[in-house]
């Protein structure tokens, strides 16, 4: 019986690795490699899955990577890609953060918490140094609370999230910092309610023209006002097409330069990431893969969830910004899931981004 255990074990294991190492990729398309890579994940399976960059306000190369274990929690990662701190708050899925900078504080961490149906919330001090704000929890009524992003509309720091269902929702927050963290209090209100055709996934918003940017998994990525006091209508920003974009449409986040503004959006269907011009008509730039870097011993990135991206100098091998993607096959050697670090120019210089 522990022969036939142990063949049928292999068997599956071996079907798993068939899986990972049989992946096309389109040809034709740019290039780049990571720089290096993050530790692991605590969990196995699949497990990382959404990364979102926290730049420190007293020196650039101590910024840290805050990602999520879905089966665990809130991880944060240095630009060495060393774990800095865990936090283990459950289930959390989809991460976003906008910065604060007053007093003690540099910024607020949202989550999609699947374990209690909620929006988490941390806050993050001077240092980097991430704390739970449990009290603060935000009750969704959610059945299965999914992708999420945030949005500083100028005078109040806002959480849009999703259900697989199709349903969105957007909160209000009501941010009363002090000195100290036990007299901190965030207060939610749930200012617009939607839902989506299909199952909808991550999200960007863009602050500055006050949109928001999500991504229905099927069927593409779309634009709708991010003013609560607007109507919802849906403007198609990027179709799946089975050719640029094939479903599933997963993790995307903006990148500005000194002219132009554009979202990258992970295709995960065949393992890509497209740009595309936000300014209707919404122009179609390219698309790109994140593949092995033989001597630096880090392999790609393949079926990526989320992705985050940050423009300025961090280091100086992220001398124009960074780009962290996770990686749904984390192979040679095969371990848990973990996220890669591309250097932005690779891609703006590939794609001719201005």
């Amino acid at each position: 019986m522990k022969f036939i255990t142990s063949f049928i074990l292999c068997l599956a294991l071996l079907s798993a690795c068939s899986t990972s190492t049989q992946i096309v990729k389109p040809s034709g398309m740019l290039s780049v490699r990571p720089e290096l890579e993050t530790d692991e994940v605590l969990s196995a399976g699949d497990a990382a899955d959404d990364p979102a960059i926290w730049i420190s306000p007293n020196d650039p190369s101590q910024s840290l990577i805050f990602a999520t274990d879905k089966r665990a929690g809130l991880f944060s990662f240095d630009l060495q890609g060393r774990v800095v701190q865990r936090i283990l708050a459950g289930r959390l899925n989809n991460v976003d953060l906008r910065t604060l900078n007053e007093g003690p504080f540099s910024a607020l961490v949202a989550a999609s918490n699947r374990s209690t149906d909620s929006i988490s919330l941390f806050l993050v001090d001077q240092a980097g140094q991430a704390t739970w704000m449990k009290v603060d929890e935000i009750a969704t009524g959610l059945d299965d609370p999914y992708g999420l992003c945030m949005h500083d509309d100028g005078t109040n720091l806002q959480v849009f999230v999703n259900d697989s269902d199709g349903r969105y929702q957007q909160w209000l927050l009501d941010v009363s910092l002090s000195a100290s963290r036990e007299n901190v209090s965030i207060g939610s209100t749930l200012v617009r309610e939607w839902t989506v055709a299909d199952q909808p996934e991550g999200c960007a918003v863009d602050d500055a023209e006050k949109t928001l940017y999500l991504g229905i998994e099927s069927s593409g990525v779309y634009s709708v006002s991010a003013d609560p006091s607007v109507p919802v209508v849906l403007d198609t920003v990027l179709p799946v097409d089975g050719d640029r974009v094939v479903a599933d449409v997963e993790g995307m986040d903006l990148y500005r330069t000194d002219q132009q503004t554009f979202l990258i959006v992970s295709s995960q269907g065949n393992h890509s990431f497209a740009v595309v011009d936000v300014e209707p008509p919404y122009r179609y730039i390219g698309s790109f893969t994140v593949d092995p870097d033989i001597e630096r011993g880090v392999d790609g990135a393949e079926e990526t969830d989320g992705l985050a991206v940050a423009n300025g100098w961090l280091t100086s091998q992220f001398s124009e910004g960074l780009l962290v993607v996770q990686d749904g096959y984390n192979t040679k050697p095969t371990r848990r899931q973990n996220f890669k670090y591309v250097s932005i120019k690779d891609v703006t210089e590939g794609l001719g981004l201005k």
